[in-house]
């Protein structure tokens, strides 16, 4: 099945998407585009379906079938509802289909969009929280080693310790496993309990008796100690986070977080999401070109602290709890509504 054929020969329209249709672009920004196609009647079976075409990287560009992208609006999907509220000039290609389509825009608004808006917004924040812990608790560069999370459970030496330090006895003593991550370490000759890479050396044959000394007496450990593995492998998978993010992220928007303390592109779009939340709710509209585009630019580079950011996003938050009370949409779009209009663009274009 070529996917994209299909999806070339029946589109309905595309567009300028993100920056570009918000009005806030940069001269760095990608250039995204989306779309919408009709599936031939073959492929709205459930023997063969197809639900969208993703263009190969870079590009950015998805065109949507039809029926999903109305599933996804019904469900006021912000990253969809707005294709059909965007403004005349971002639209790149467009049918009477397309057109008919956009005027059935206001049945597909519910007061949904307060959860679904606030919800997208509120992961902003919460990607603006974890990159601000990122940034003012920087990972070293040396991953975390087994070594460092080793903790005493039980001191049976003549040393009063309460804590124990593996580098002290790395050579000449010996790890023998019991159960549940729990270690004896006994001194033994020849032996290391850490290996060159800093993971536990605590290889034991069962059938070896390491609990006798050579002369037949019984061999008691010196120490019982627990190797935490759930933290260690805790901080394996915030390091490599932490260095994945730190590799991949964009240098401009890296030094605004340098410089700010925080990712002022999400503070931006956690702003937009909240916006236009309030504009679905008060005038049953979807403003796609921000009006506020400068304010938002200016956002963008930083004219929030990041206590502000948290501030207006408990502001907005309680500002849509209030709205969302009073607003005159619909609860939820009418199943059956929704279902009229995707079977009356599907057979404008099957008759075609």
């Amino acid at each position: 099945m070529d996917t994209k054929k299909i999806a070339e020969d029946n589109k309905i329209m595309e567009c300028y998407s993100g920056s570009h249709a918000y009005g806030t672009s940069t001269p760095e920004s990608d250039v995204d585009y989306r779309g919408l196609f009709v599936a031939p009647r073959i492929y709205t079976t459930p023997f063969h379906t197809i639900e969208q075409y993703t263009a190969p990287k870079p590009e950015d560009r998805v065109l949507y079938e039809v029926s999903k992208f109305l599933k996804l609006v019904s469900d006021q999907n912000p990253n969809v509802i707005e294709f059909l509220w965007v403004d005349d000039d971002s639209i790149l290609f467009r049918n009477e289909i397309y057109d008919y389509l956009r005027s059935q825009r206001e049945k597909l608004l519910s007061s949904q969009a307060k959860f679904r808006f606030a919800g997208y917004a509120f992961s902003q924040l919460e990607r603006i929280k974890g990159h601000n812990k990122w940034i003012n608790n920087p990972q070293p560069k040396e991953p975390p080693r087994q070594t460092d999370f080793v903790k005493l459970v039980h001191n049976f030496s003549d040393d009063k310790i309460l804590k124990i330090d593996i580098y002290d006895y790395r050579d000449d003593y010996r790890l023998i496993p019991f159960e549940g991550n729990l270690f004896g370490l006994y001194v033994m000759k020849d032996y290391q309990t850490f290996n060159d890479d800093y993971t536990l050396n605590s290889v034991y044959d069962p059938d070896e008796d390491a609990f006798v000394n050579d002369d037949g007496t019984r061999r008691h450990p010196l120490f019982v100690v627990k190797f935490c593995k759930e933290e260690y492998l805790h901080a394996k998978r915030k390091h490599k986070d932490y260095w994945t993010w730190k590799k991949e992220r964009n240098p401009i928007r890296a030094a605004l977080e340098e410089k700010y303390g925080y990712d002022c592109k999400h503070a931006m779009h956690l702003v937009r999401l909240m916006r236009m939340c309030k504009e679905i709710l008060t005038e049953g509209v979807v403003h796609v070109k921000r009006p506020d585009a400068e304010e938002l630019l200016a956002i963008r580079n930083g004219s929030l602290t990041y206590e502000q950011v948290l501030q207006l996003a408990a502001q907005y938050d309680n500002e849509m709890n209030d709205l969302y009370k009073k607003t005159a949409l619909q609860r939820s779009v009418n199943p059956t509504v929704a279902g009229e209009i995707l079977m009356t663009v599907q057979d404008m274009m099957w008759s075609k």
